[in-house]
Order: C-alpha cells, then sequence, then structure tokens
C-alpha cells in the first residue's frame, strides 16, 4: 500500500484545462503584442519620413514621438517575454510538434514584421499619406518579384508543412472555422462598402484593407475556436 502511494506520488500531474486555456490565452496575447509591434514600427518609419521630407533634421518633437514609440516596443517585448515565462513556468514541457508550431509561428511574425517595415520604408507617399501602411503605390521591380515569390511560391510550402507536420485535429478544425467566418465576413462587407462607394457615402474600398481585415478575421476566430 505504501509503495502504490509513492509510486502515485511520483506520477506527474495531469495538465487541466484551466491550465490549458491559461496557455492559450497568454499565446493569444503574444500574437496581439507582436501585431502591435509591426504596426508600431511601420509608426515609427512614417514619423521618421514625414520629419526629413525636406532633407531636415529630426526636432525635437519627432524625437519625442519616436521615442514614446520605441517605449511602446519595449513594453509589448517585455510583455512577450513574462508571457513566455508564465507559459514555461505552468505549462510544462512542450511536444515536438508544438514546439514547430510555435517555431513556424514566430519565424512567420518576424518575416510579417520585415515585410511590413519595408513597405512602408519604400512607399514614397509616407509624408503626404497617413494610411501608408495600405497604400497601392508603385514599388522597386525587384522587390515587388522577391515579394511576389515569396507570397505565391514560398508561402504555401510553409502552409502545407505546417498543416501536415505542426498542428492537430483541434487546430485544423480551428484554423478552418476562421476561415468561414472571414470568408461570410468579405462576401457581405465587400460588396457593401462598394455599394455605399457607389452611392457617395464612403470613400473608394481599399484592397489592402480589405485583405487586412479578412486575415483578422480569420485570426481572430482561429484563437477564440482553439483557447475558448
Amino acid at each position: 500500500m505504501v509503495s502504490m502511494e509513492i509510486q502515485m506520488a511520483d506520477l506527474p500531474e495531469l495538465e487541466t484545462p484551466e491550465a490549458e486555456g491559461n496557455i492559450g490565452r497568454s499565446l493569444a496575447w503574444i500574437t496581439v503584442a507582436a501585431i502591435g509591434m509591426i504596426f508600431t514600427a511601420g509608426a515609427i518609419v512614417g514619423v521618421i519620413a514625414a520629419a526629413t521630407e525636406d532633407g531636415q533634421a529630426l526636432s525635437l518633437k519627432a524625437f519625442a514621438i519616436i521615442g514614446a514609440l520605441v517605449a511602446i516596443i519595449g513594453a509589448l517585448i517585455y510583455a512577450q517575454w513574462n508571457l513566455a515565462r508564465r507559459i514555461r513556468i505552468g505549462g510544462g514541457p512542450m511536444t515536438t510538434r508544438e514546439k514547430l508550431n510555435r517555431n513556424i509561428m514566430v519565424g512567420c511574425g518576424l518575416l510579417g514584421a520585415v515585410i511590413g517595415a519595408t513597405l512602408v520604408a519604400t512607399d514614397g507617399s509616407i509624408p503626404s499619406d497617413p494610411q501608408t501602411m495600405f497604400s497601392d503605390s508603385p514599388l522597386p521591380l525587384a522587390l515587388a518579384v522577391l515579394l511576389a515569390v515569396f507570397w505565391g511560391v514560398i508561402m504555401p510550402v510553409i502552409a502545407w508543412f505546417w498543416h501536415t507536420r505542426a498542428i492537430d485535429e483541434q487546430e485544423a478544425n480551428a484554423y478552418r472555422d476562421g476561415g468561414y467566418y472571414a470568408a461570410y465576413g468579405y462576401l457581405m462587407g465587400a460588396p457593401t462598402w462598394w455599394f455605399l462607394w457607389r452611392g457617395g457615402l464612403l470613400p473608394e474600398p481599399n484592397g489592402t484593407l480589405i485583405f487586412c481585415l479578412f486575415a483578422i478575421i480569420w485570426t481572430a476566430v482561429w484563437f477564440w475556436k482553439k483557447y475558448r
């Protein structure tokens, strides 16, 4: 009897649904913080471009704004580190598949940040267009071809590898549901915007903004379904 009690005491505690939910929420907030960093980095590039439009040096006001934005990025990095530390402490060891999933997500997030910053930095309309993140201004030919190859050739390979090697059935179903919601949002939202634009009530539909909203809906539902 004593031997059985000792063996039972040595067994690892099973992870509870509450613990899994906490890990899921932490991962979701890490993703939100990463998206915030991308937009904040783009804002820094925009401020610098606008402040130096006429070849002038950065003003004290511009330095103050940039400093505040850098502080925001620092706070987001700290929040991500703190959340990751909580996952390591309370989530237990990750499986090989979970680690692969995490690494692919982090890698895609970093690539997205690089692409976003590159698009902002090469957009000549930054000083005059506050919505430069959604601009359709021309790109250098080499950059345009590079981005097209990455998005049209490399990304599908990454997606196929992620679906077949890095996720389980629960995440696949959550990802699929996110696609359903996003598709309905596009089918209902895009024509509505188009009709209202033709009636003079809204500005001309912006394809890039519509794509970003589509992706945001997909991602939000994906995480909601996965971690609820």
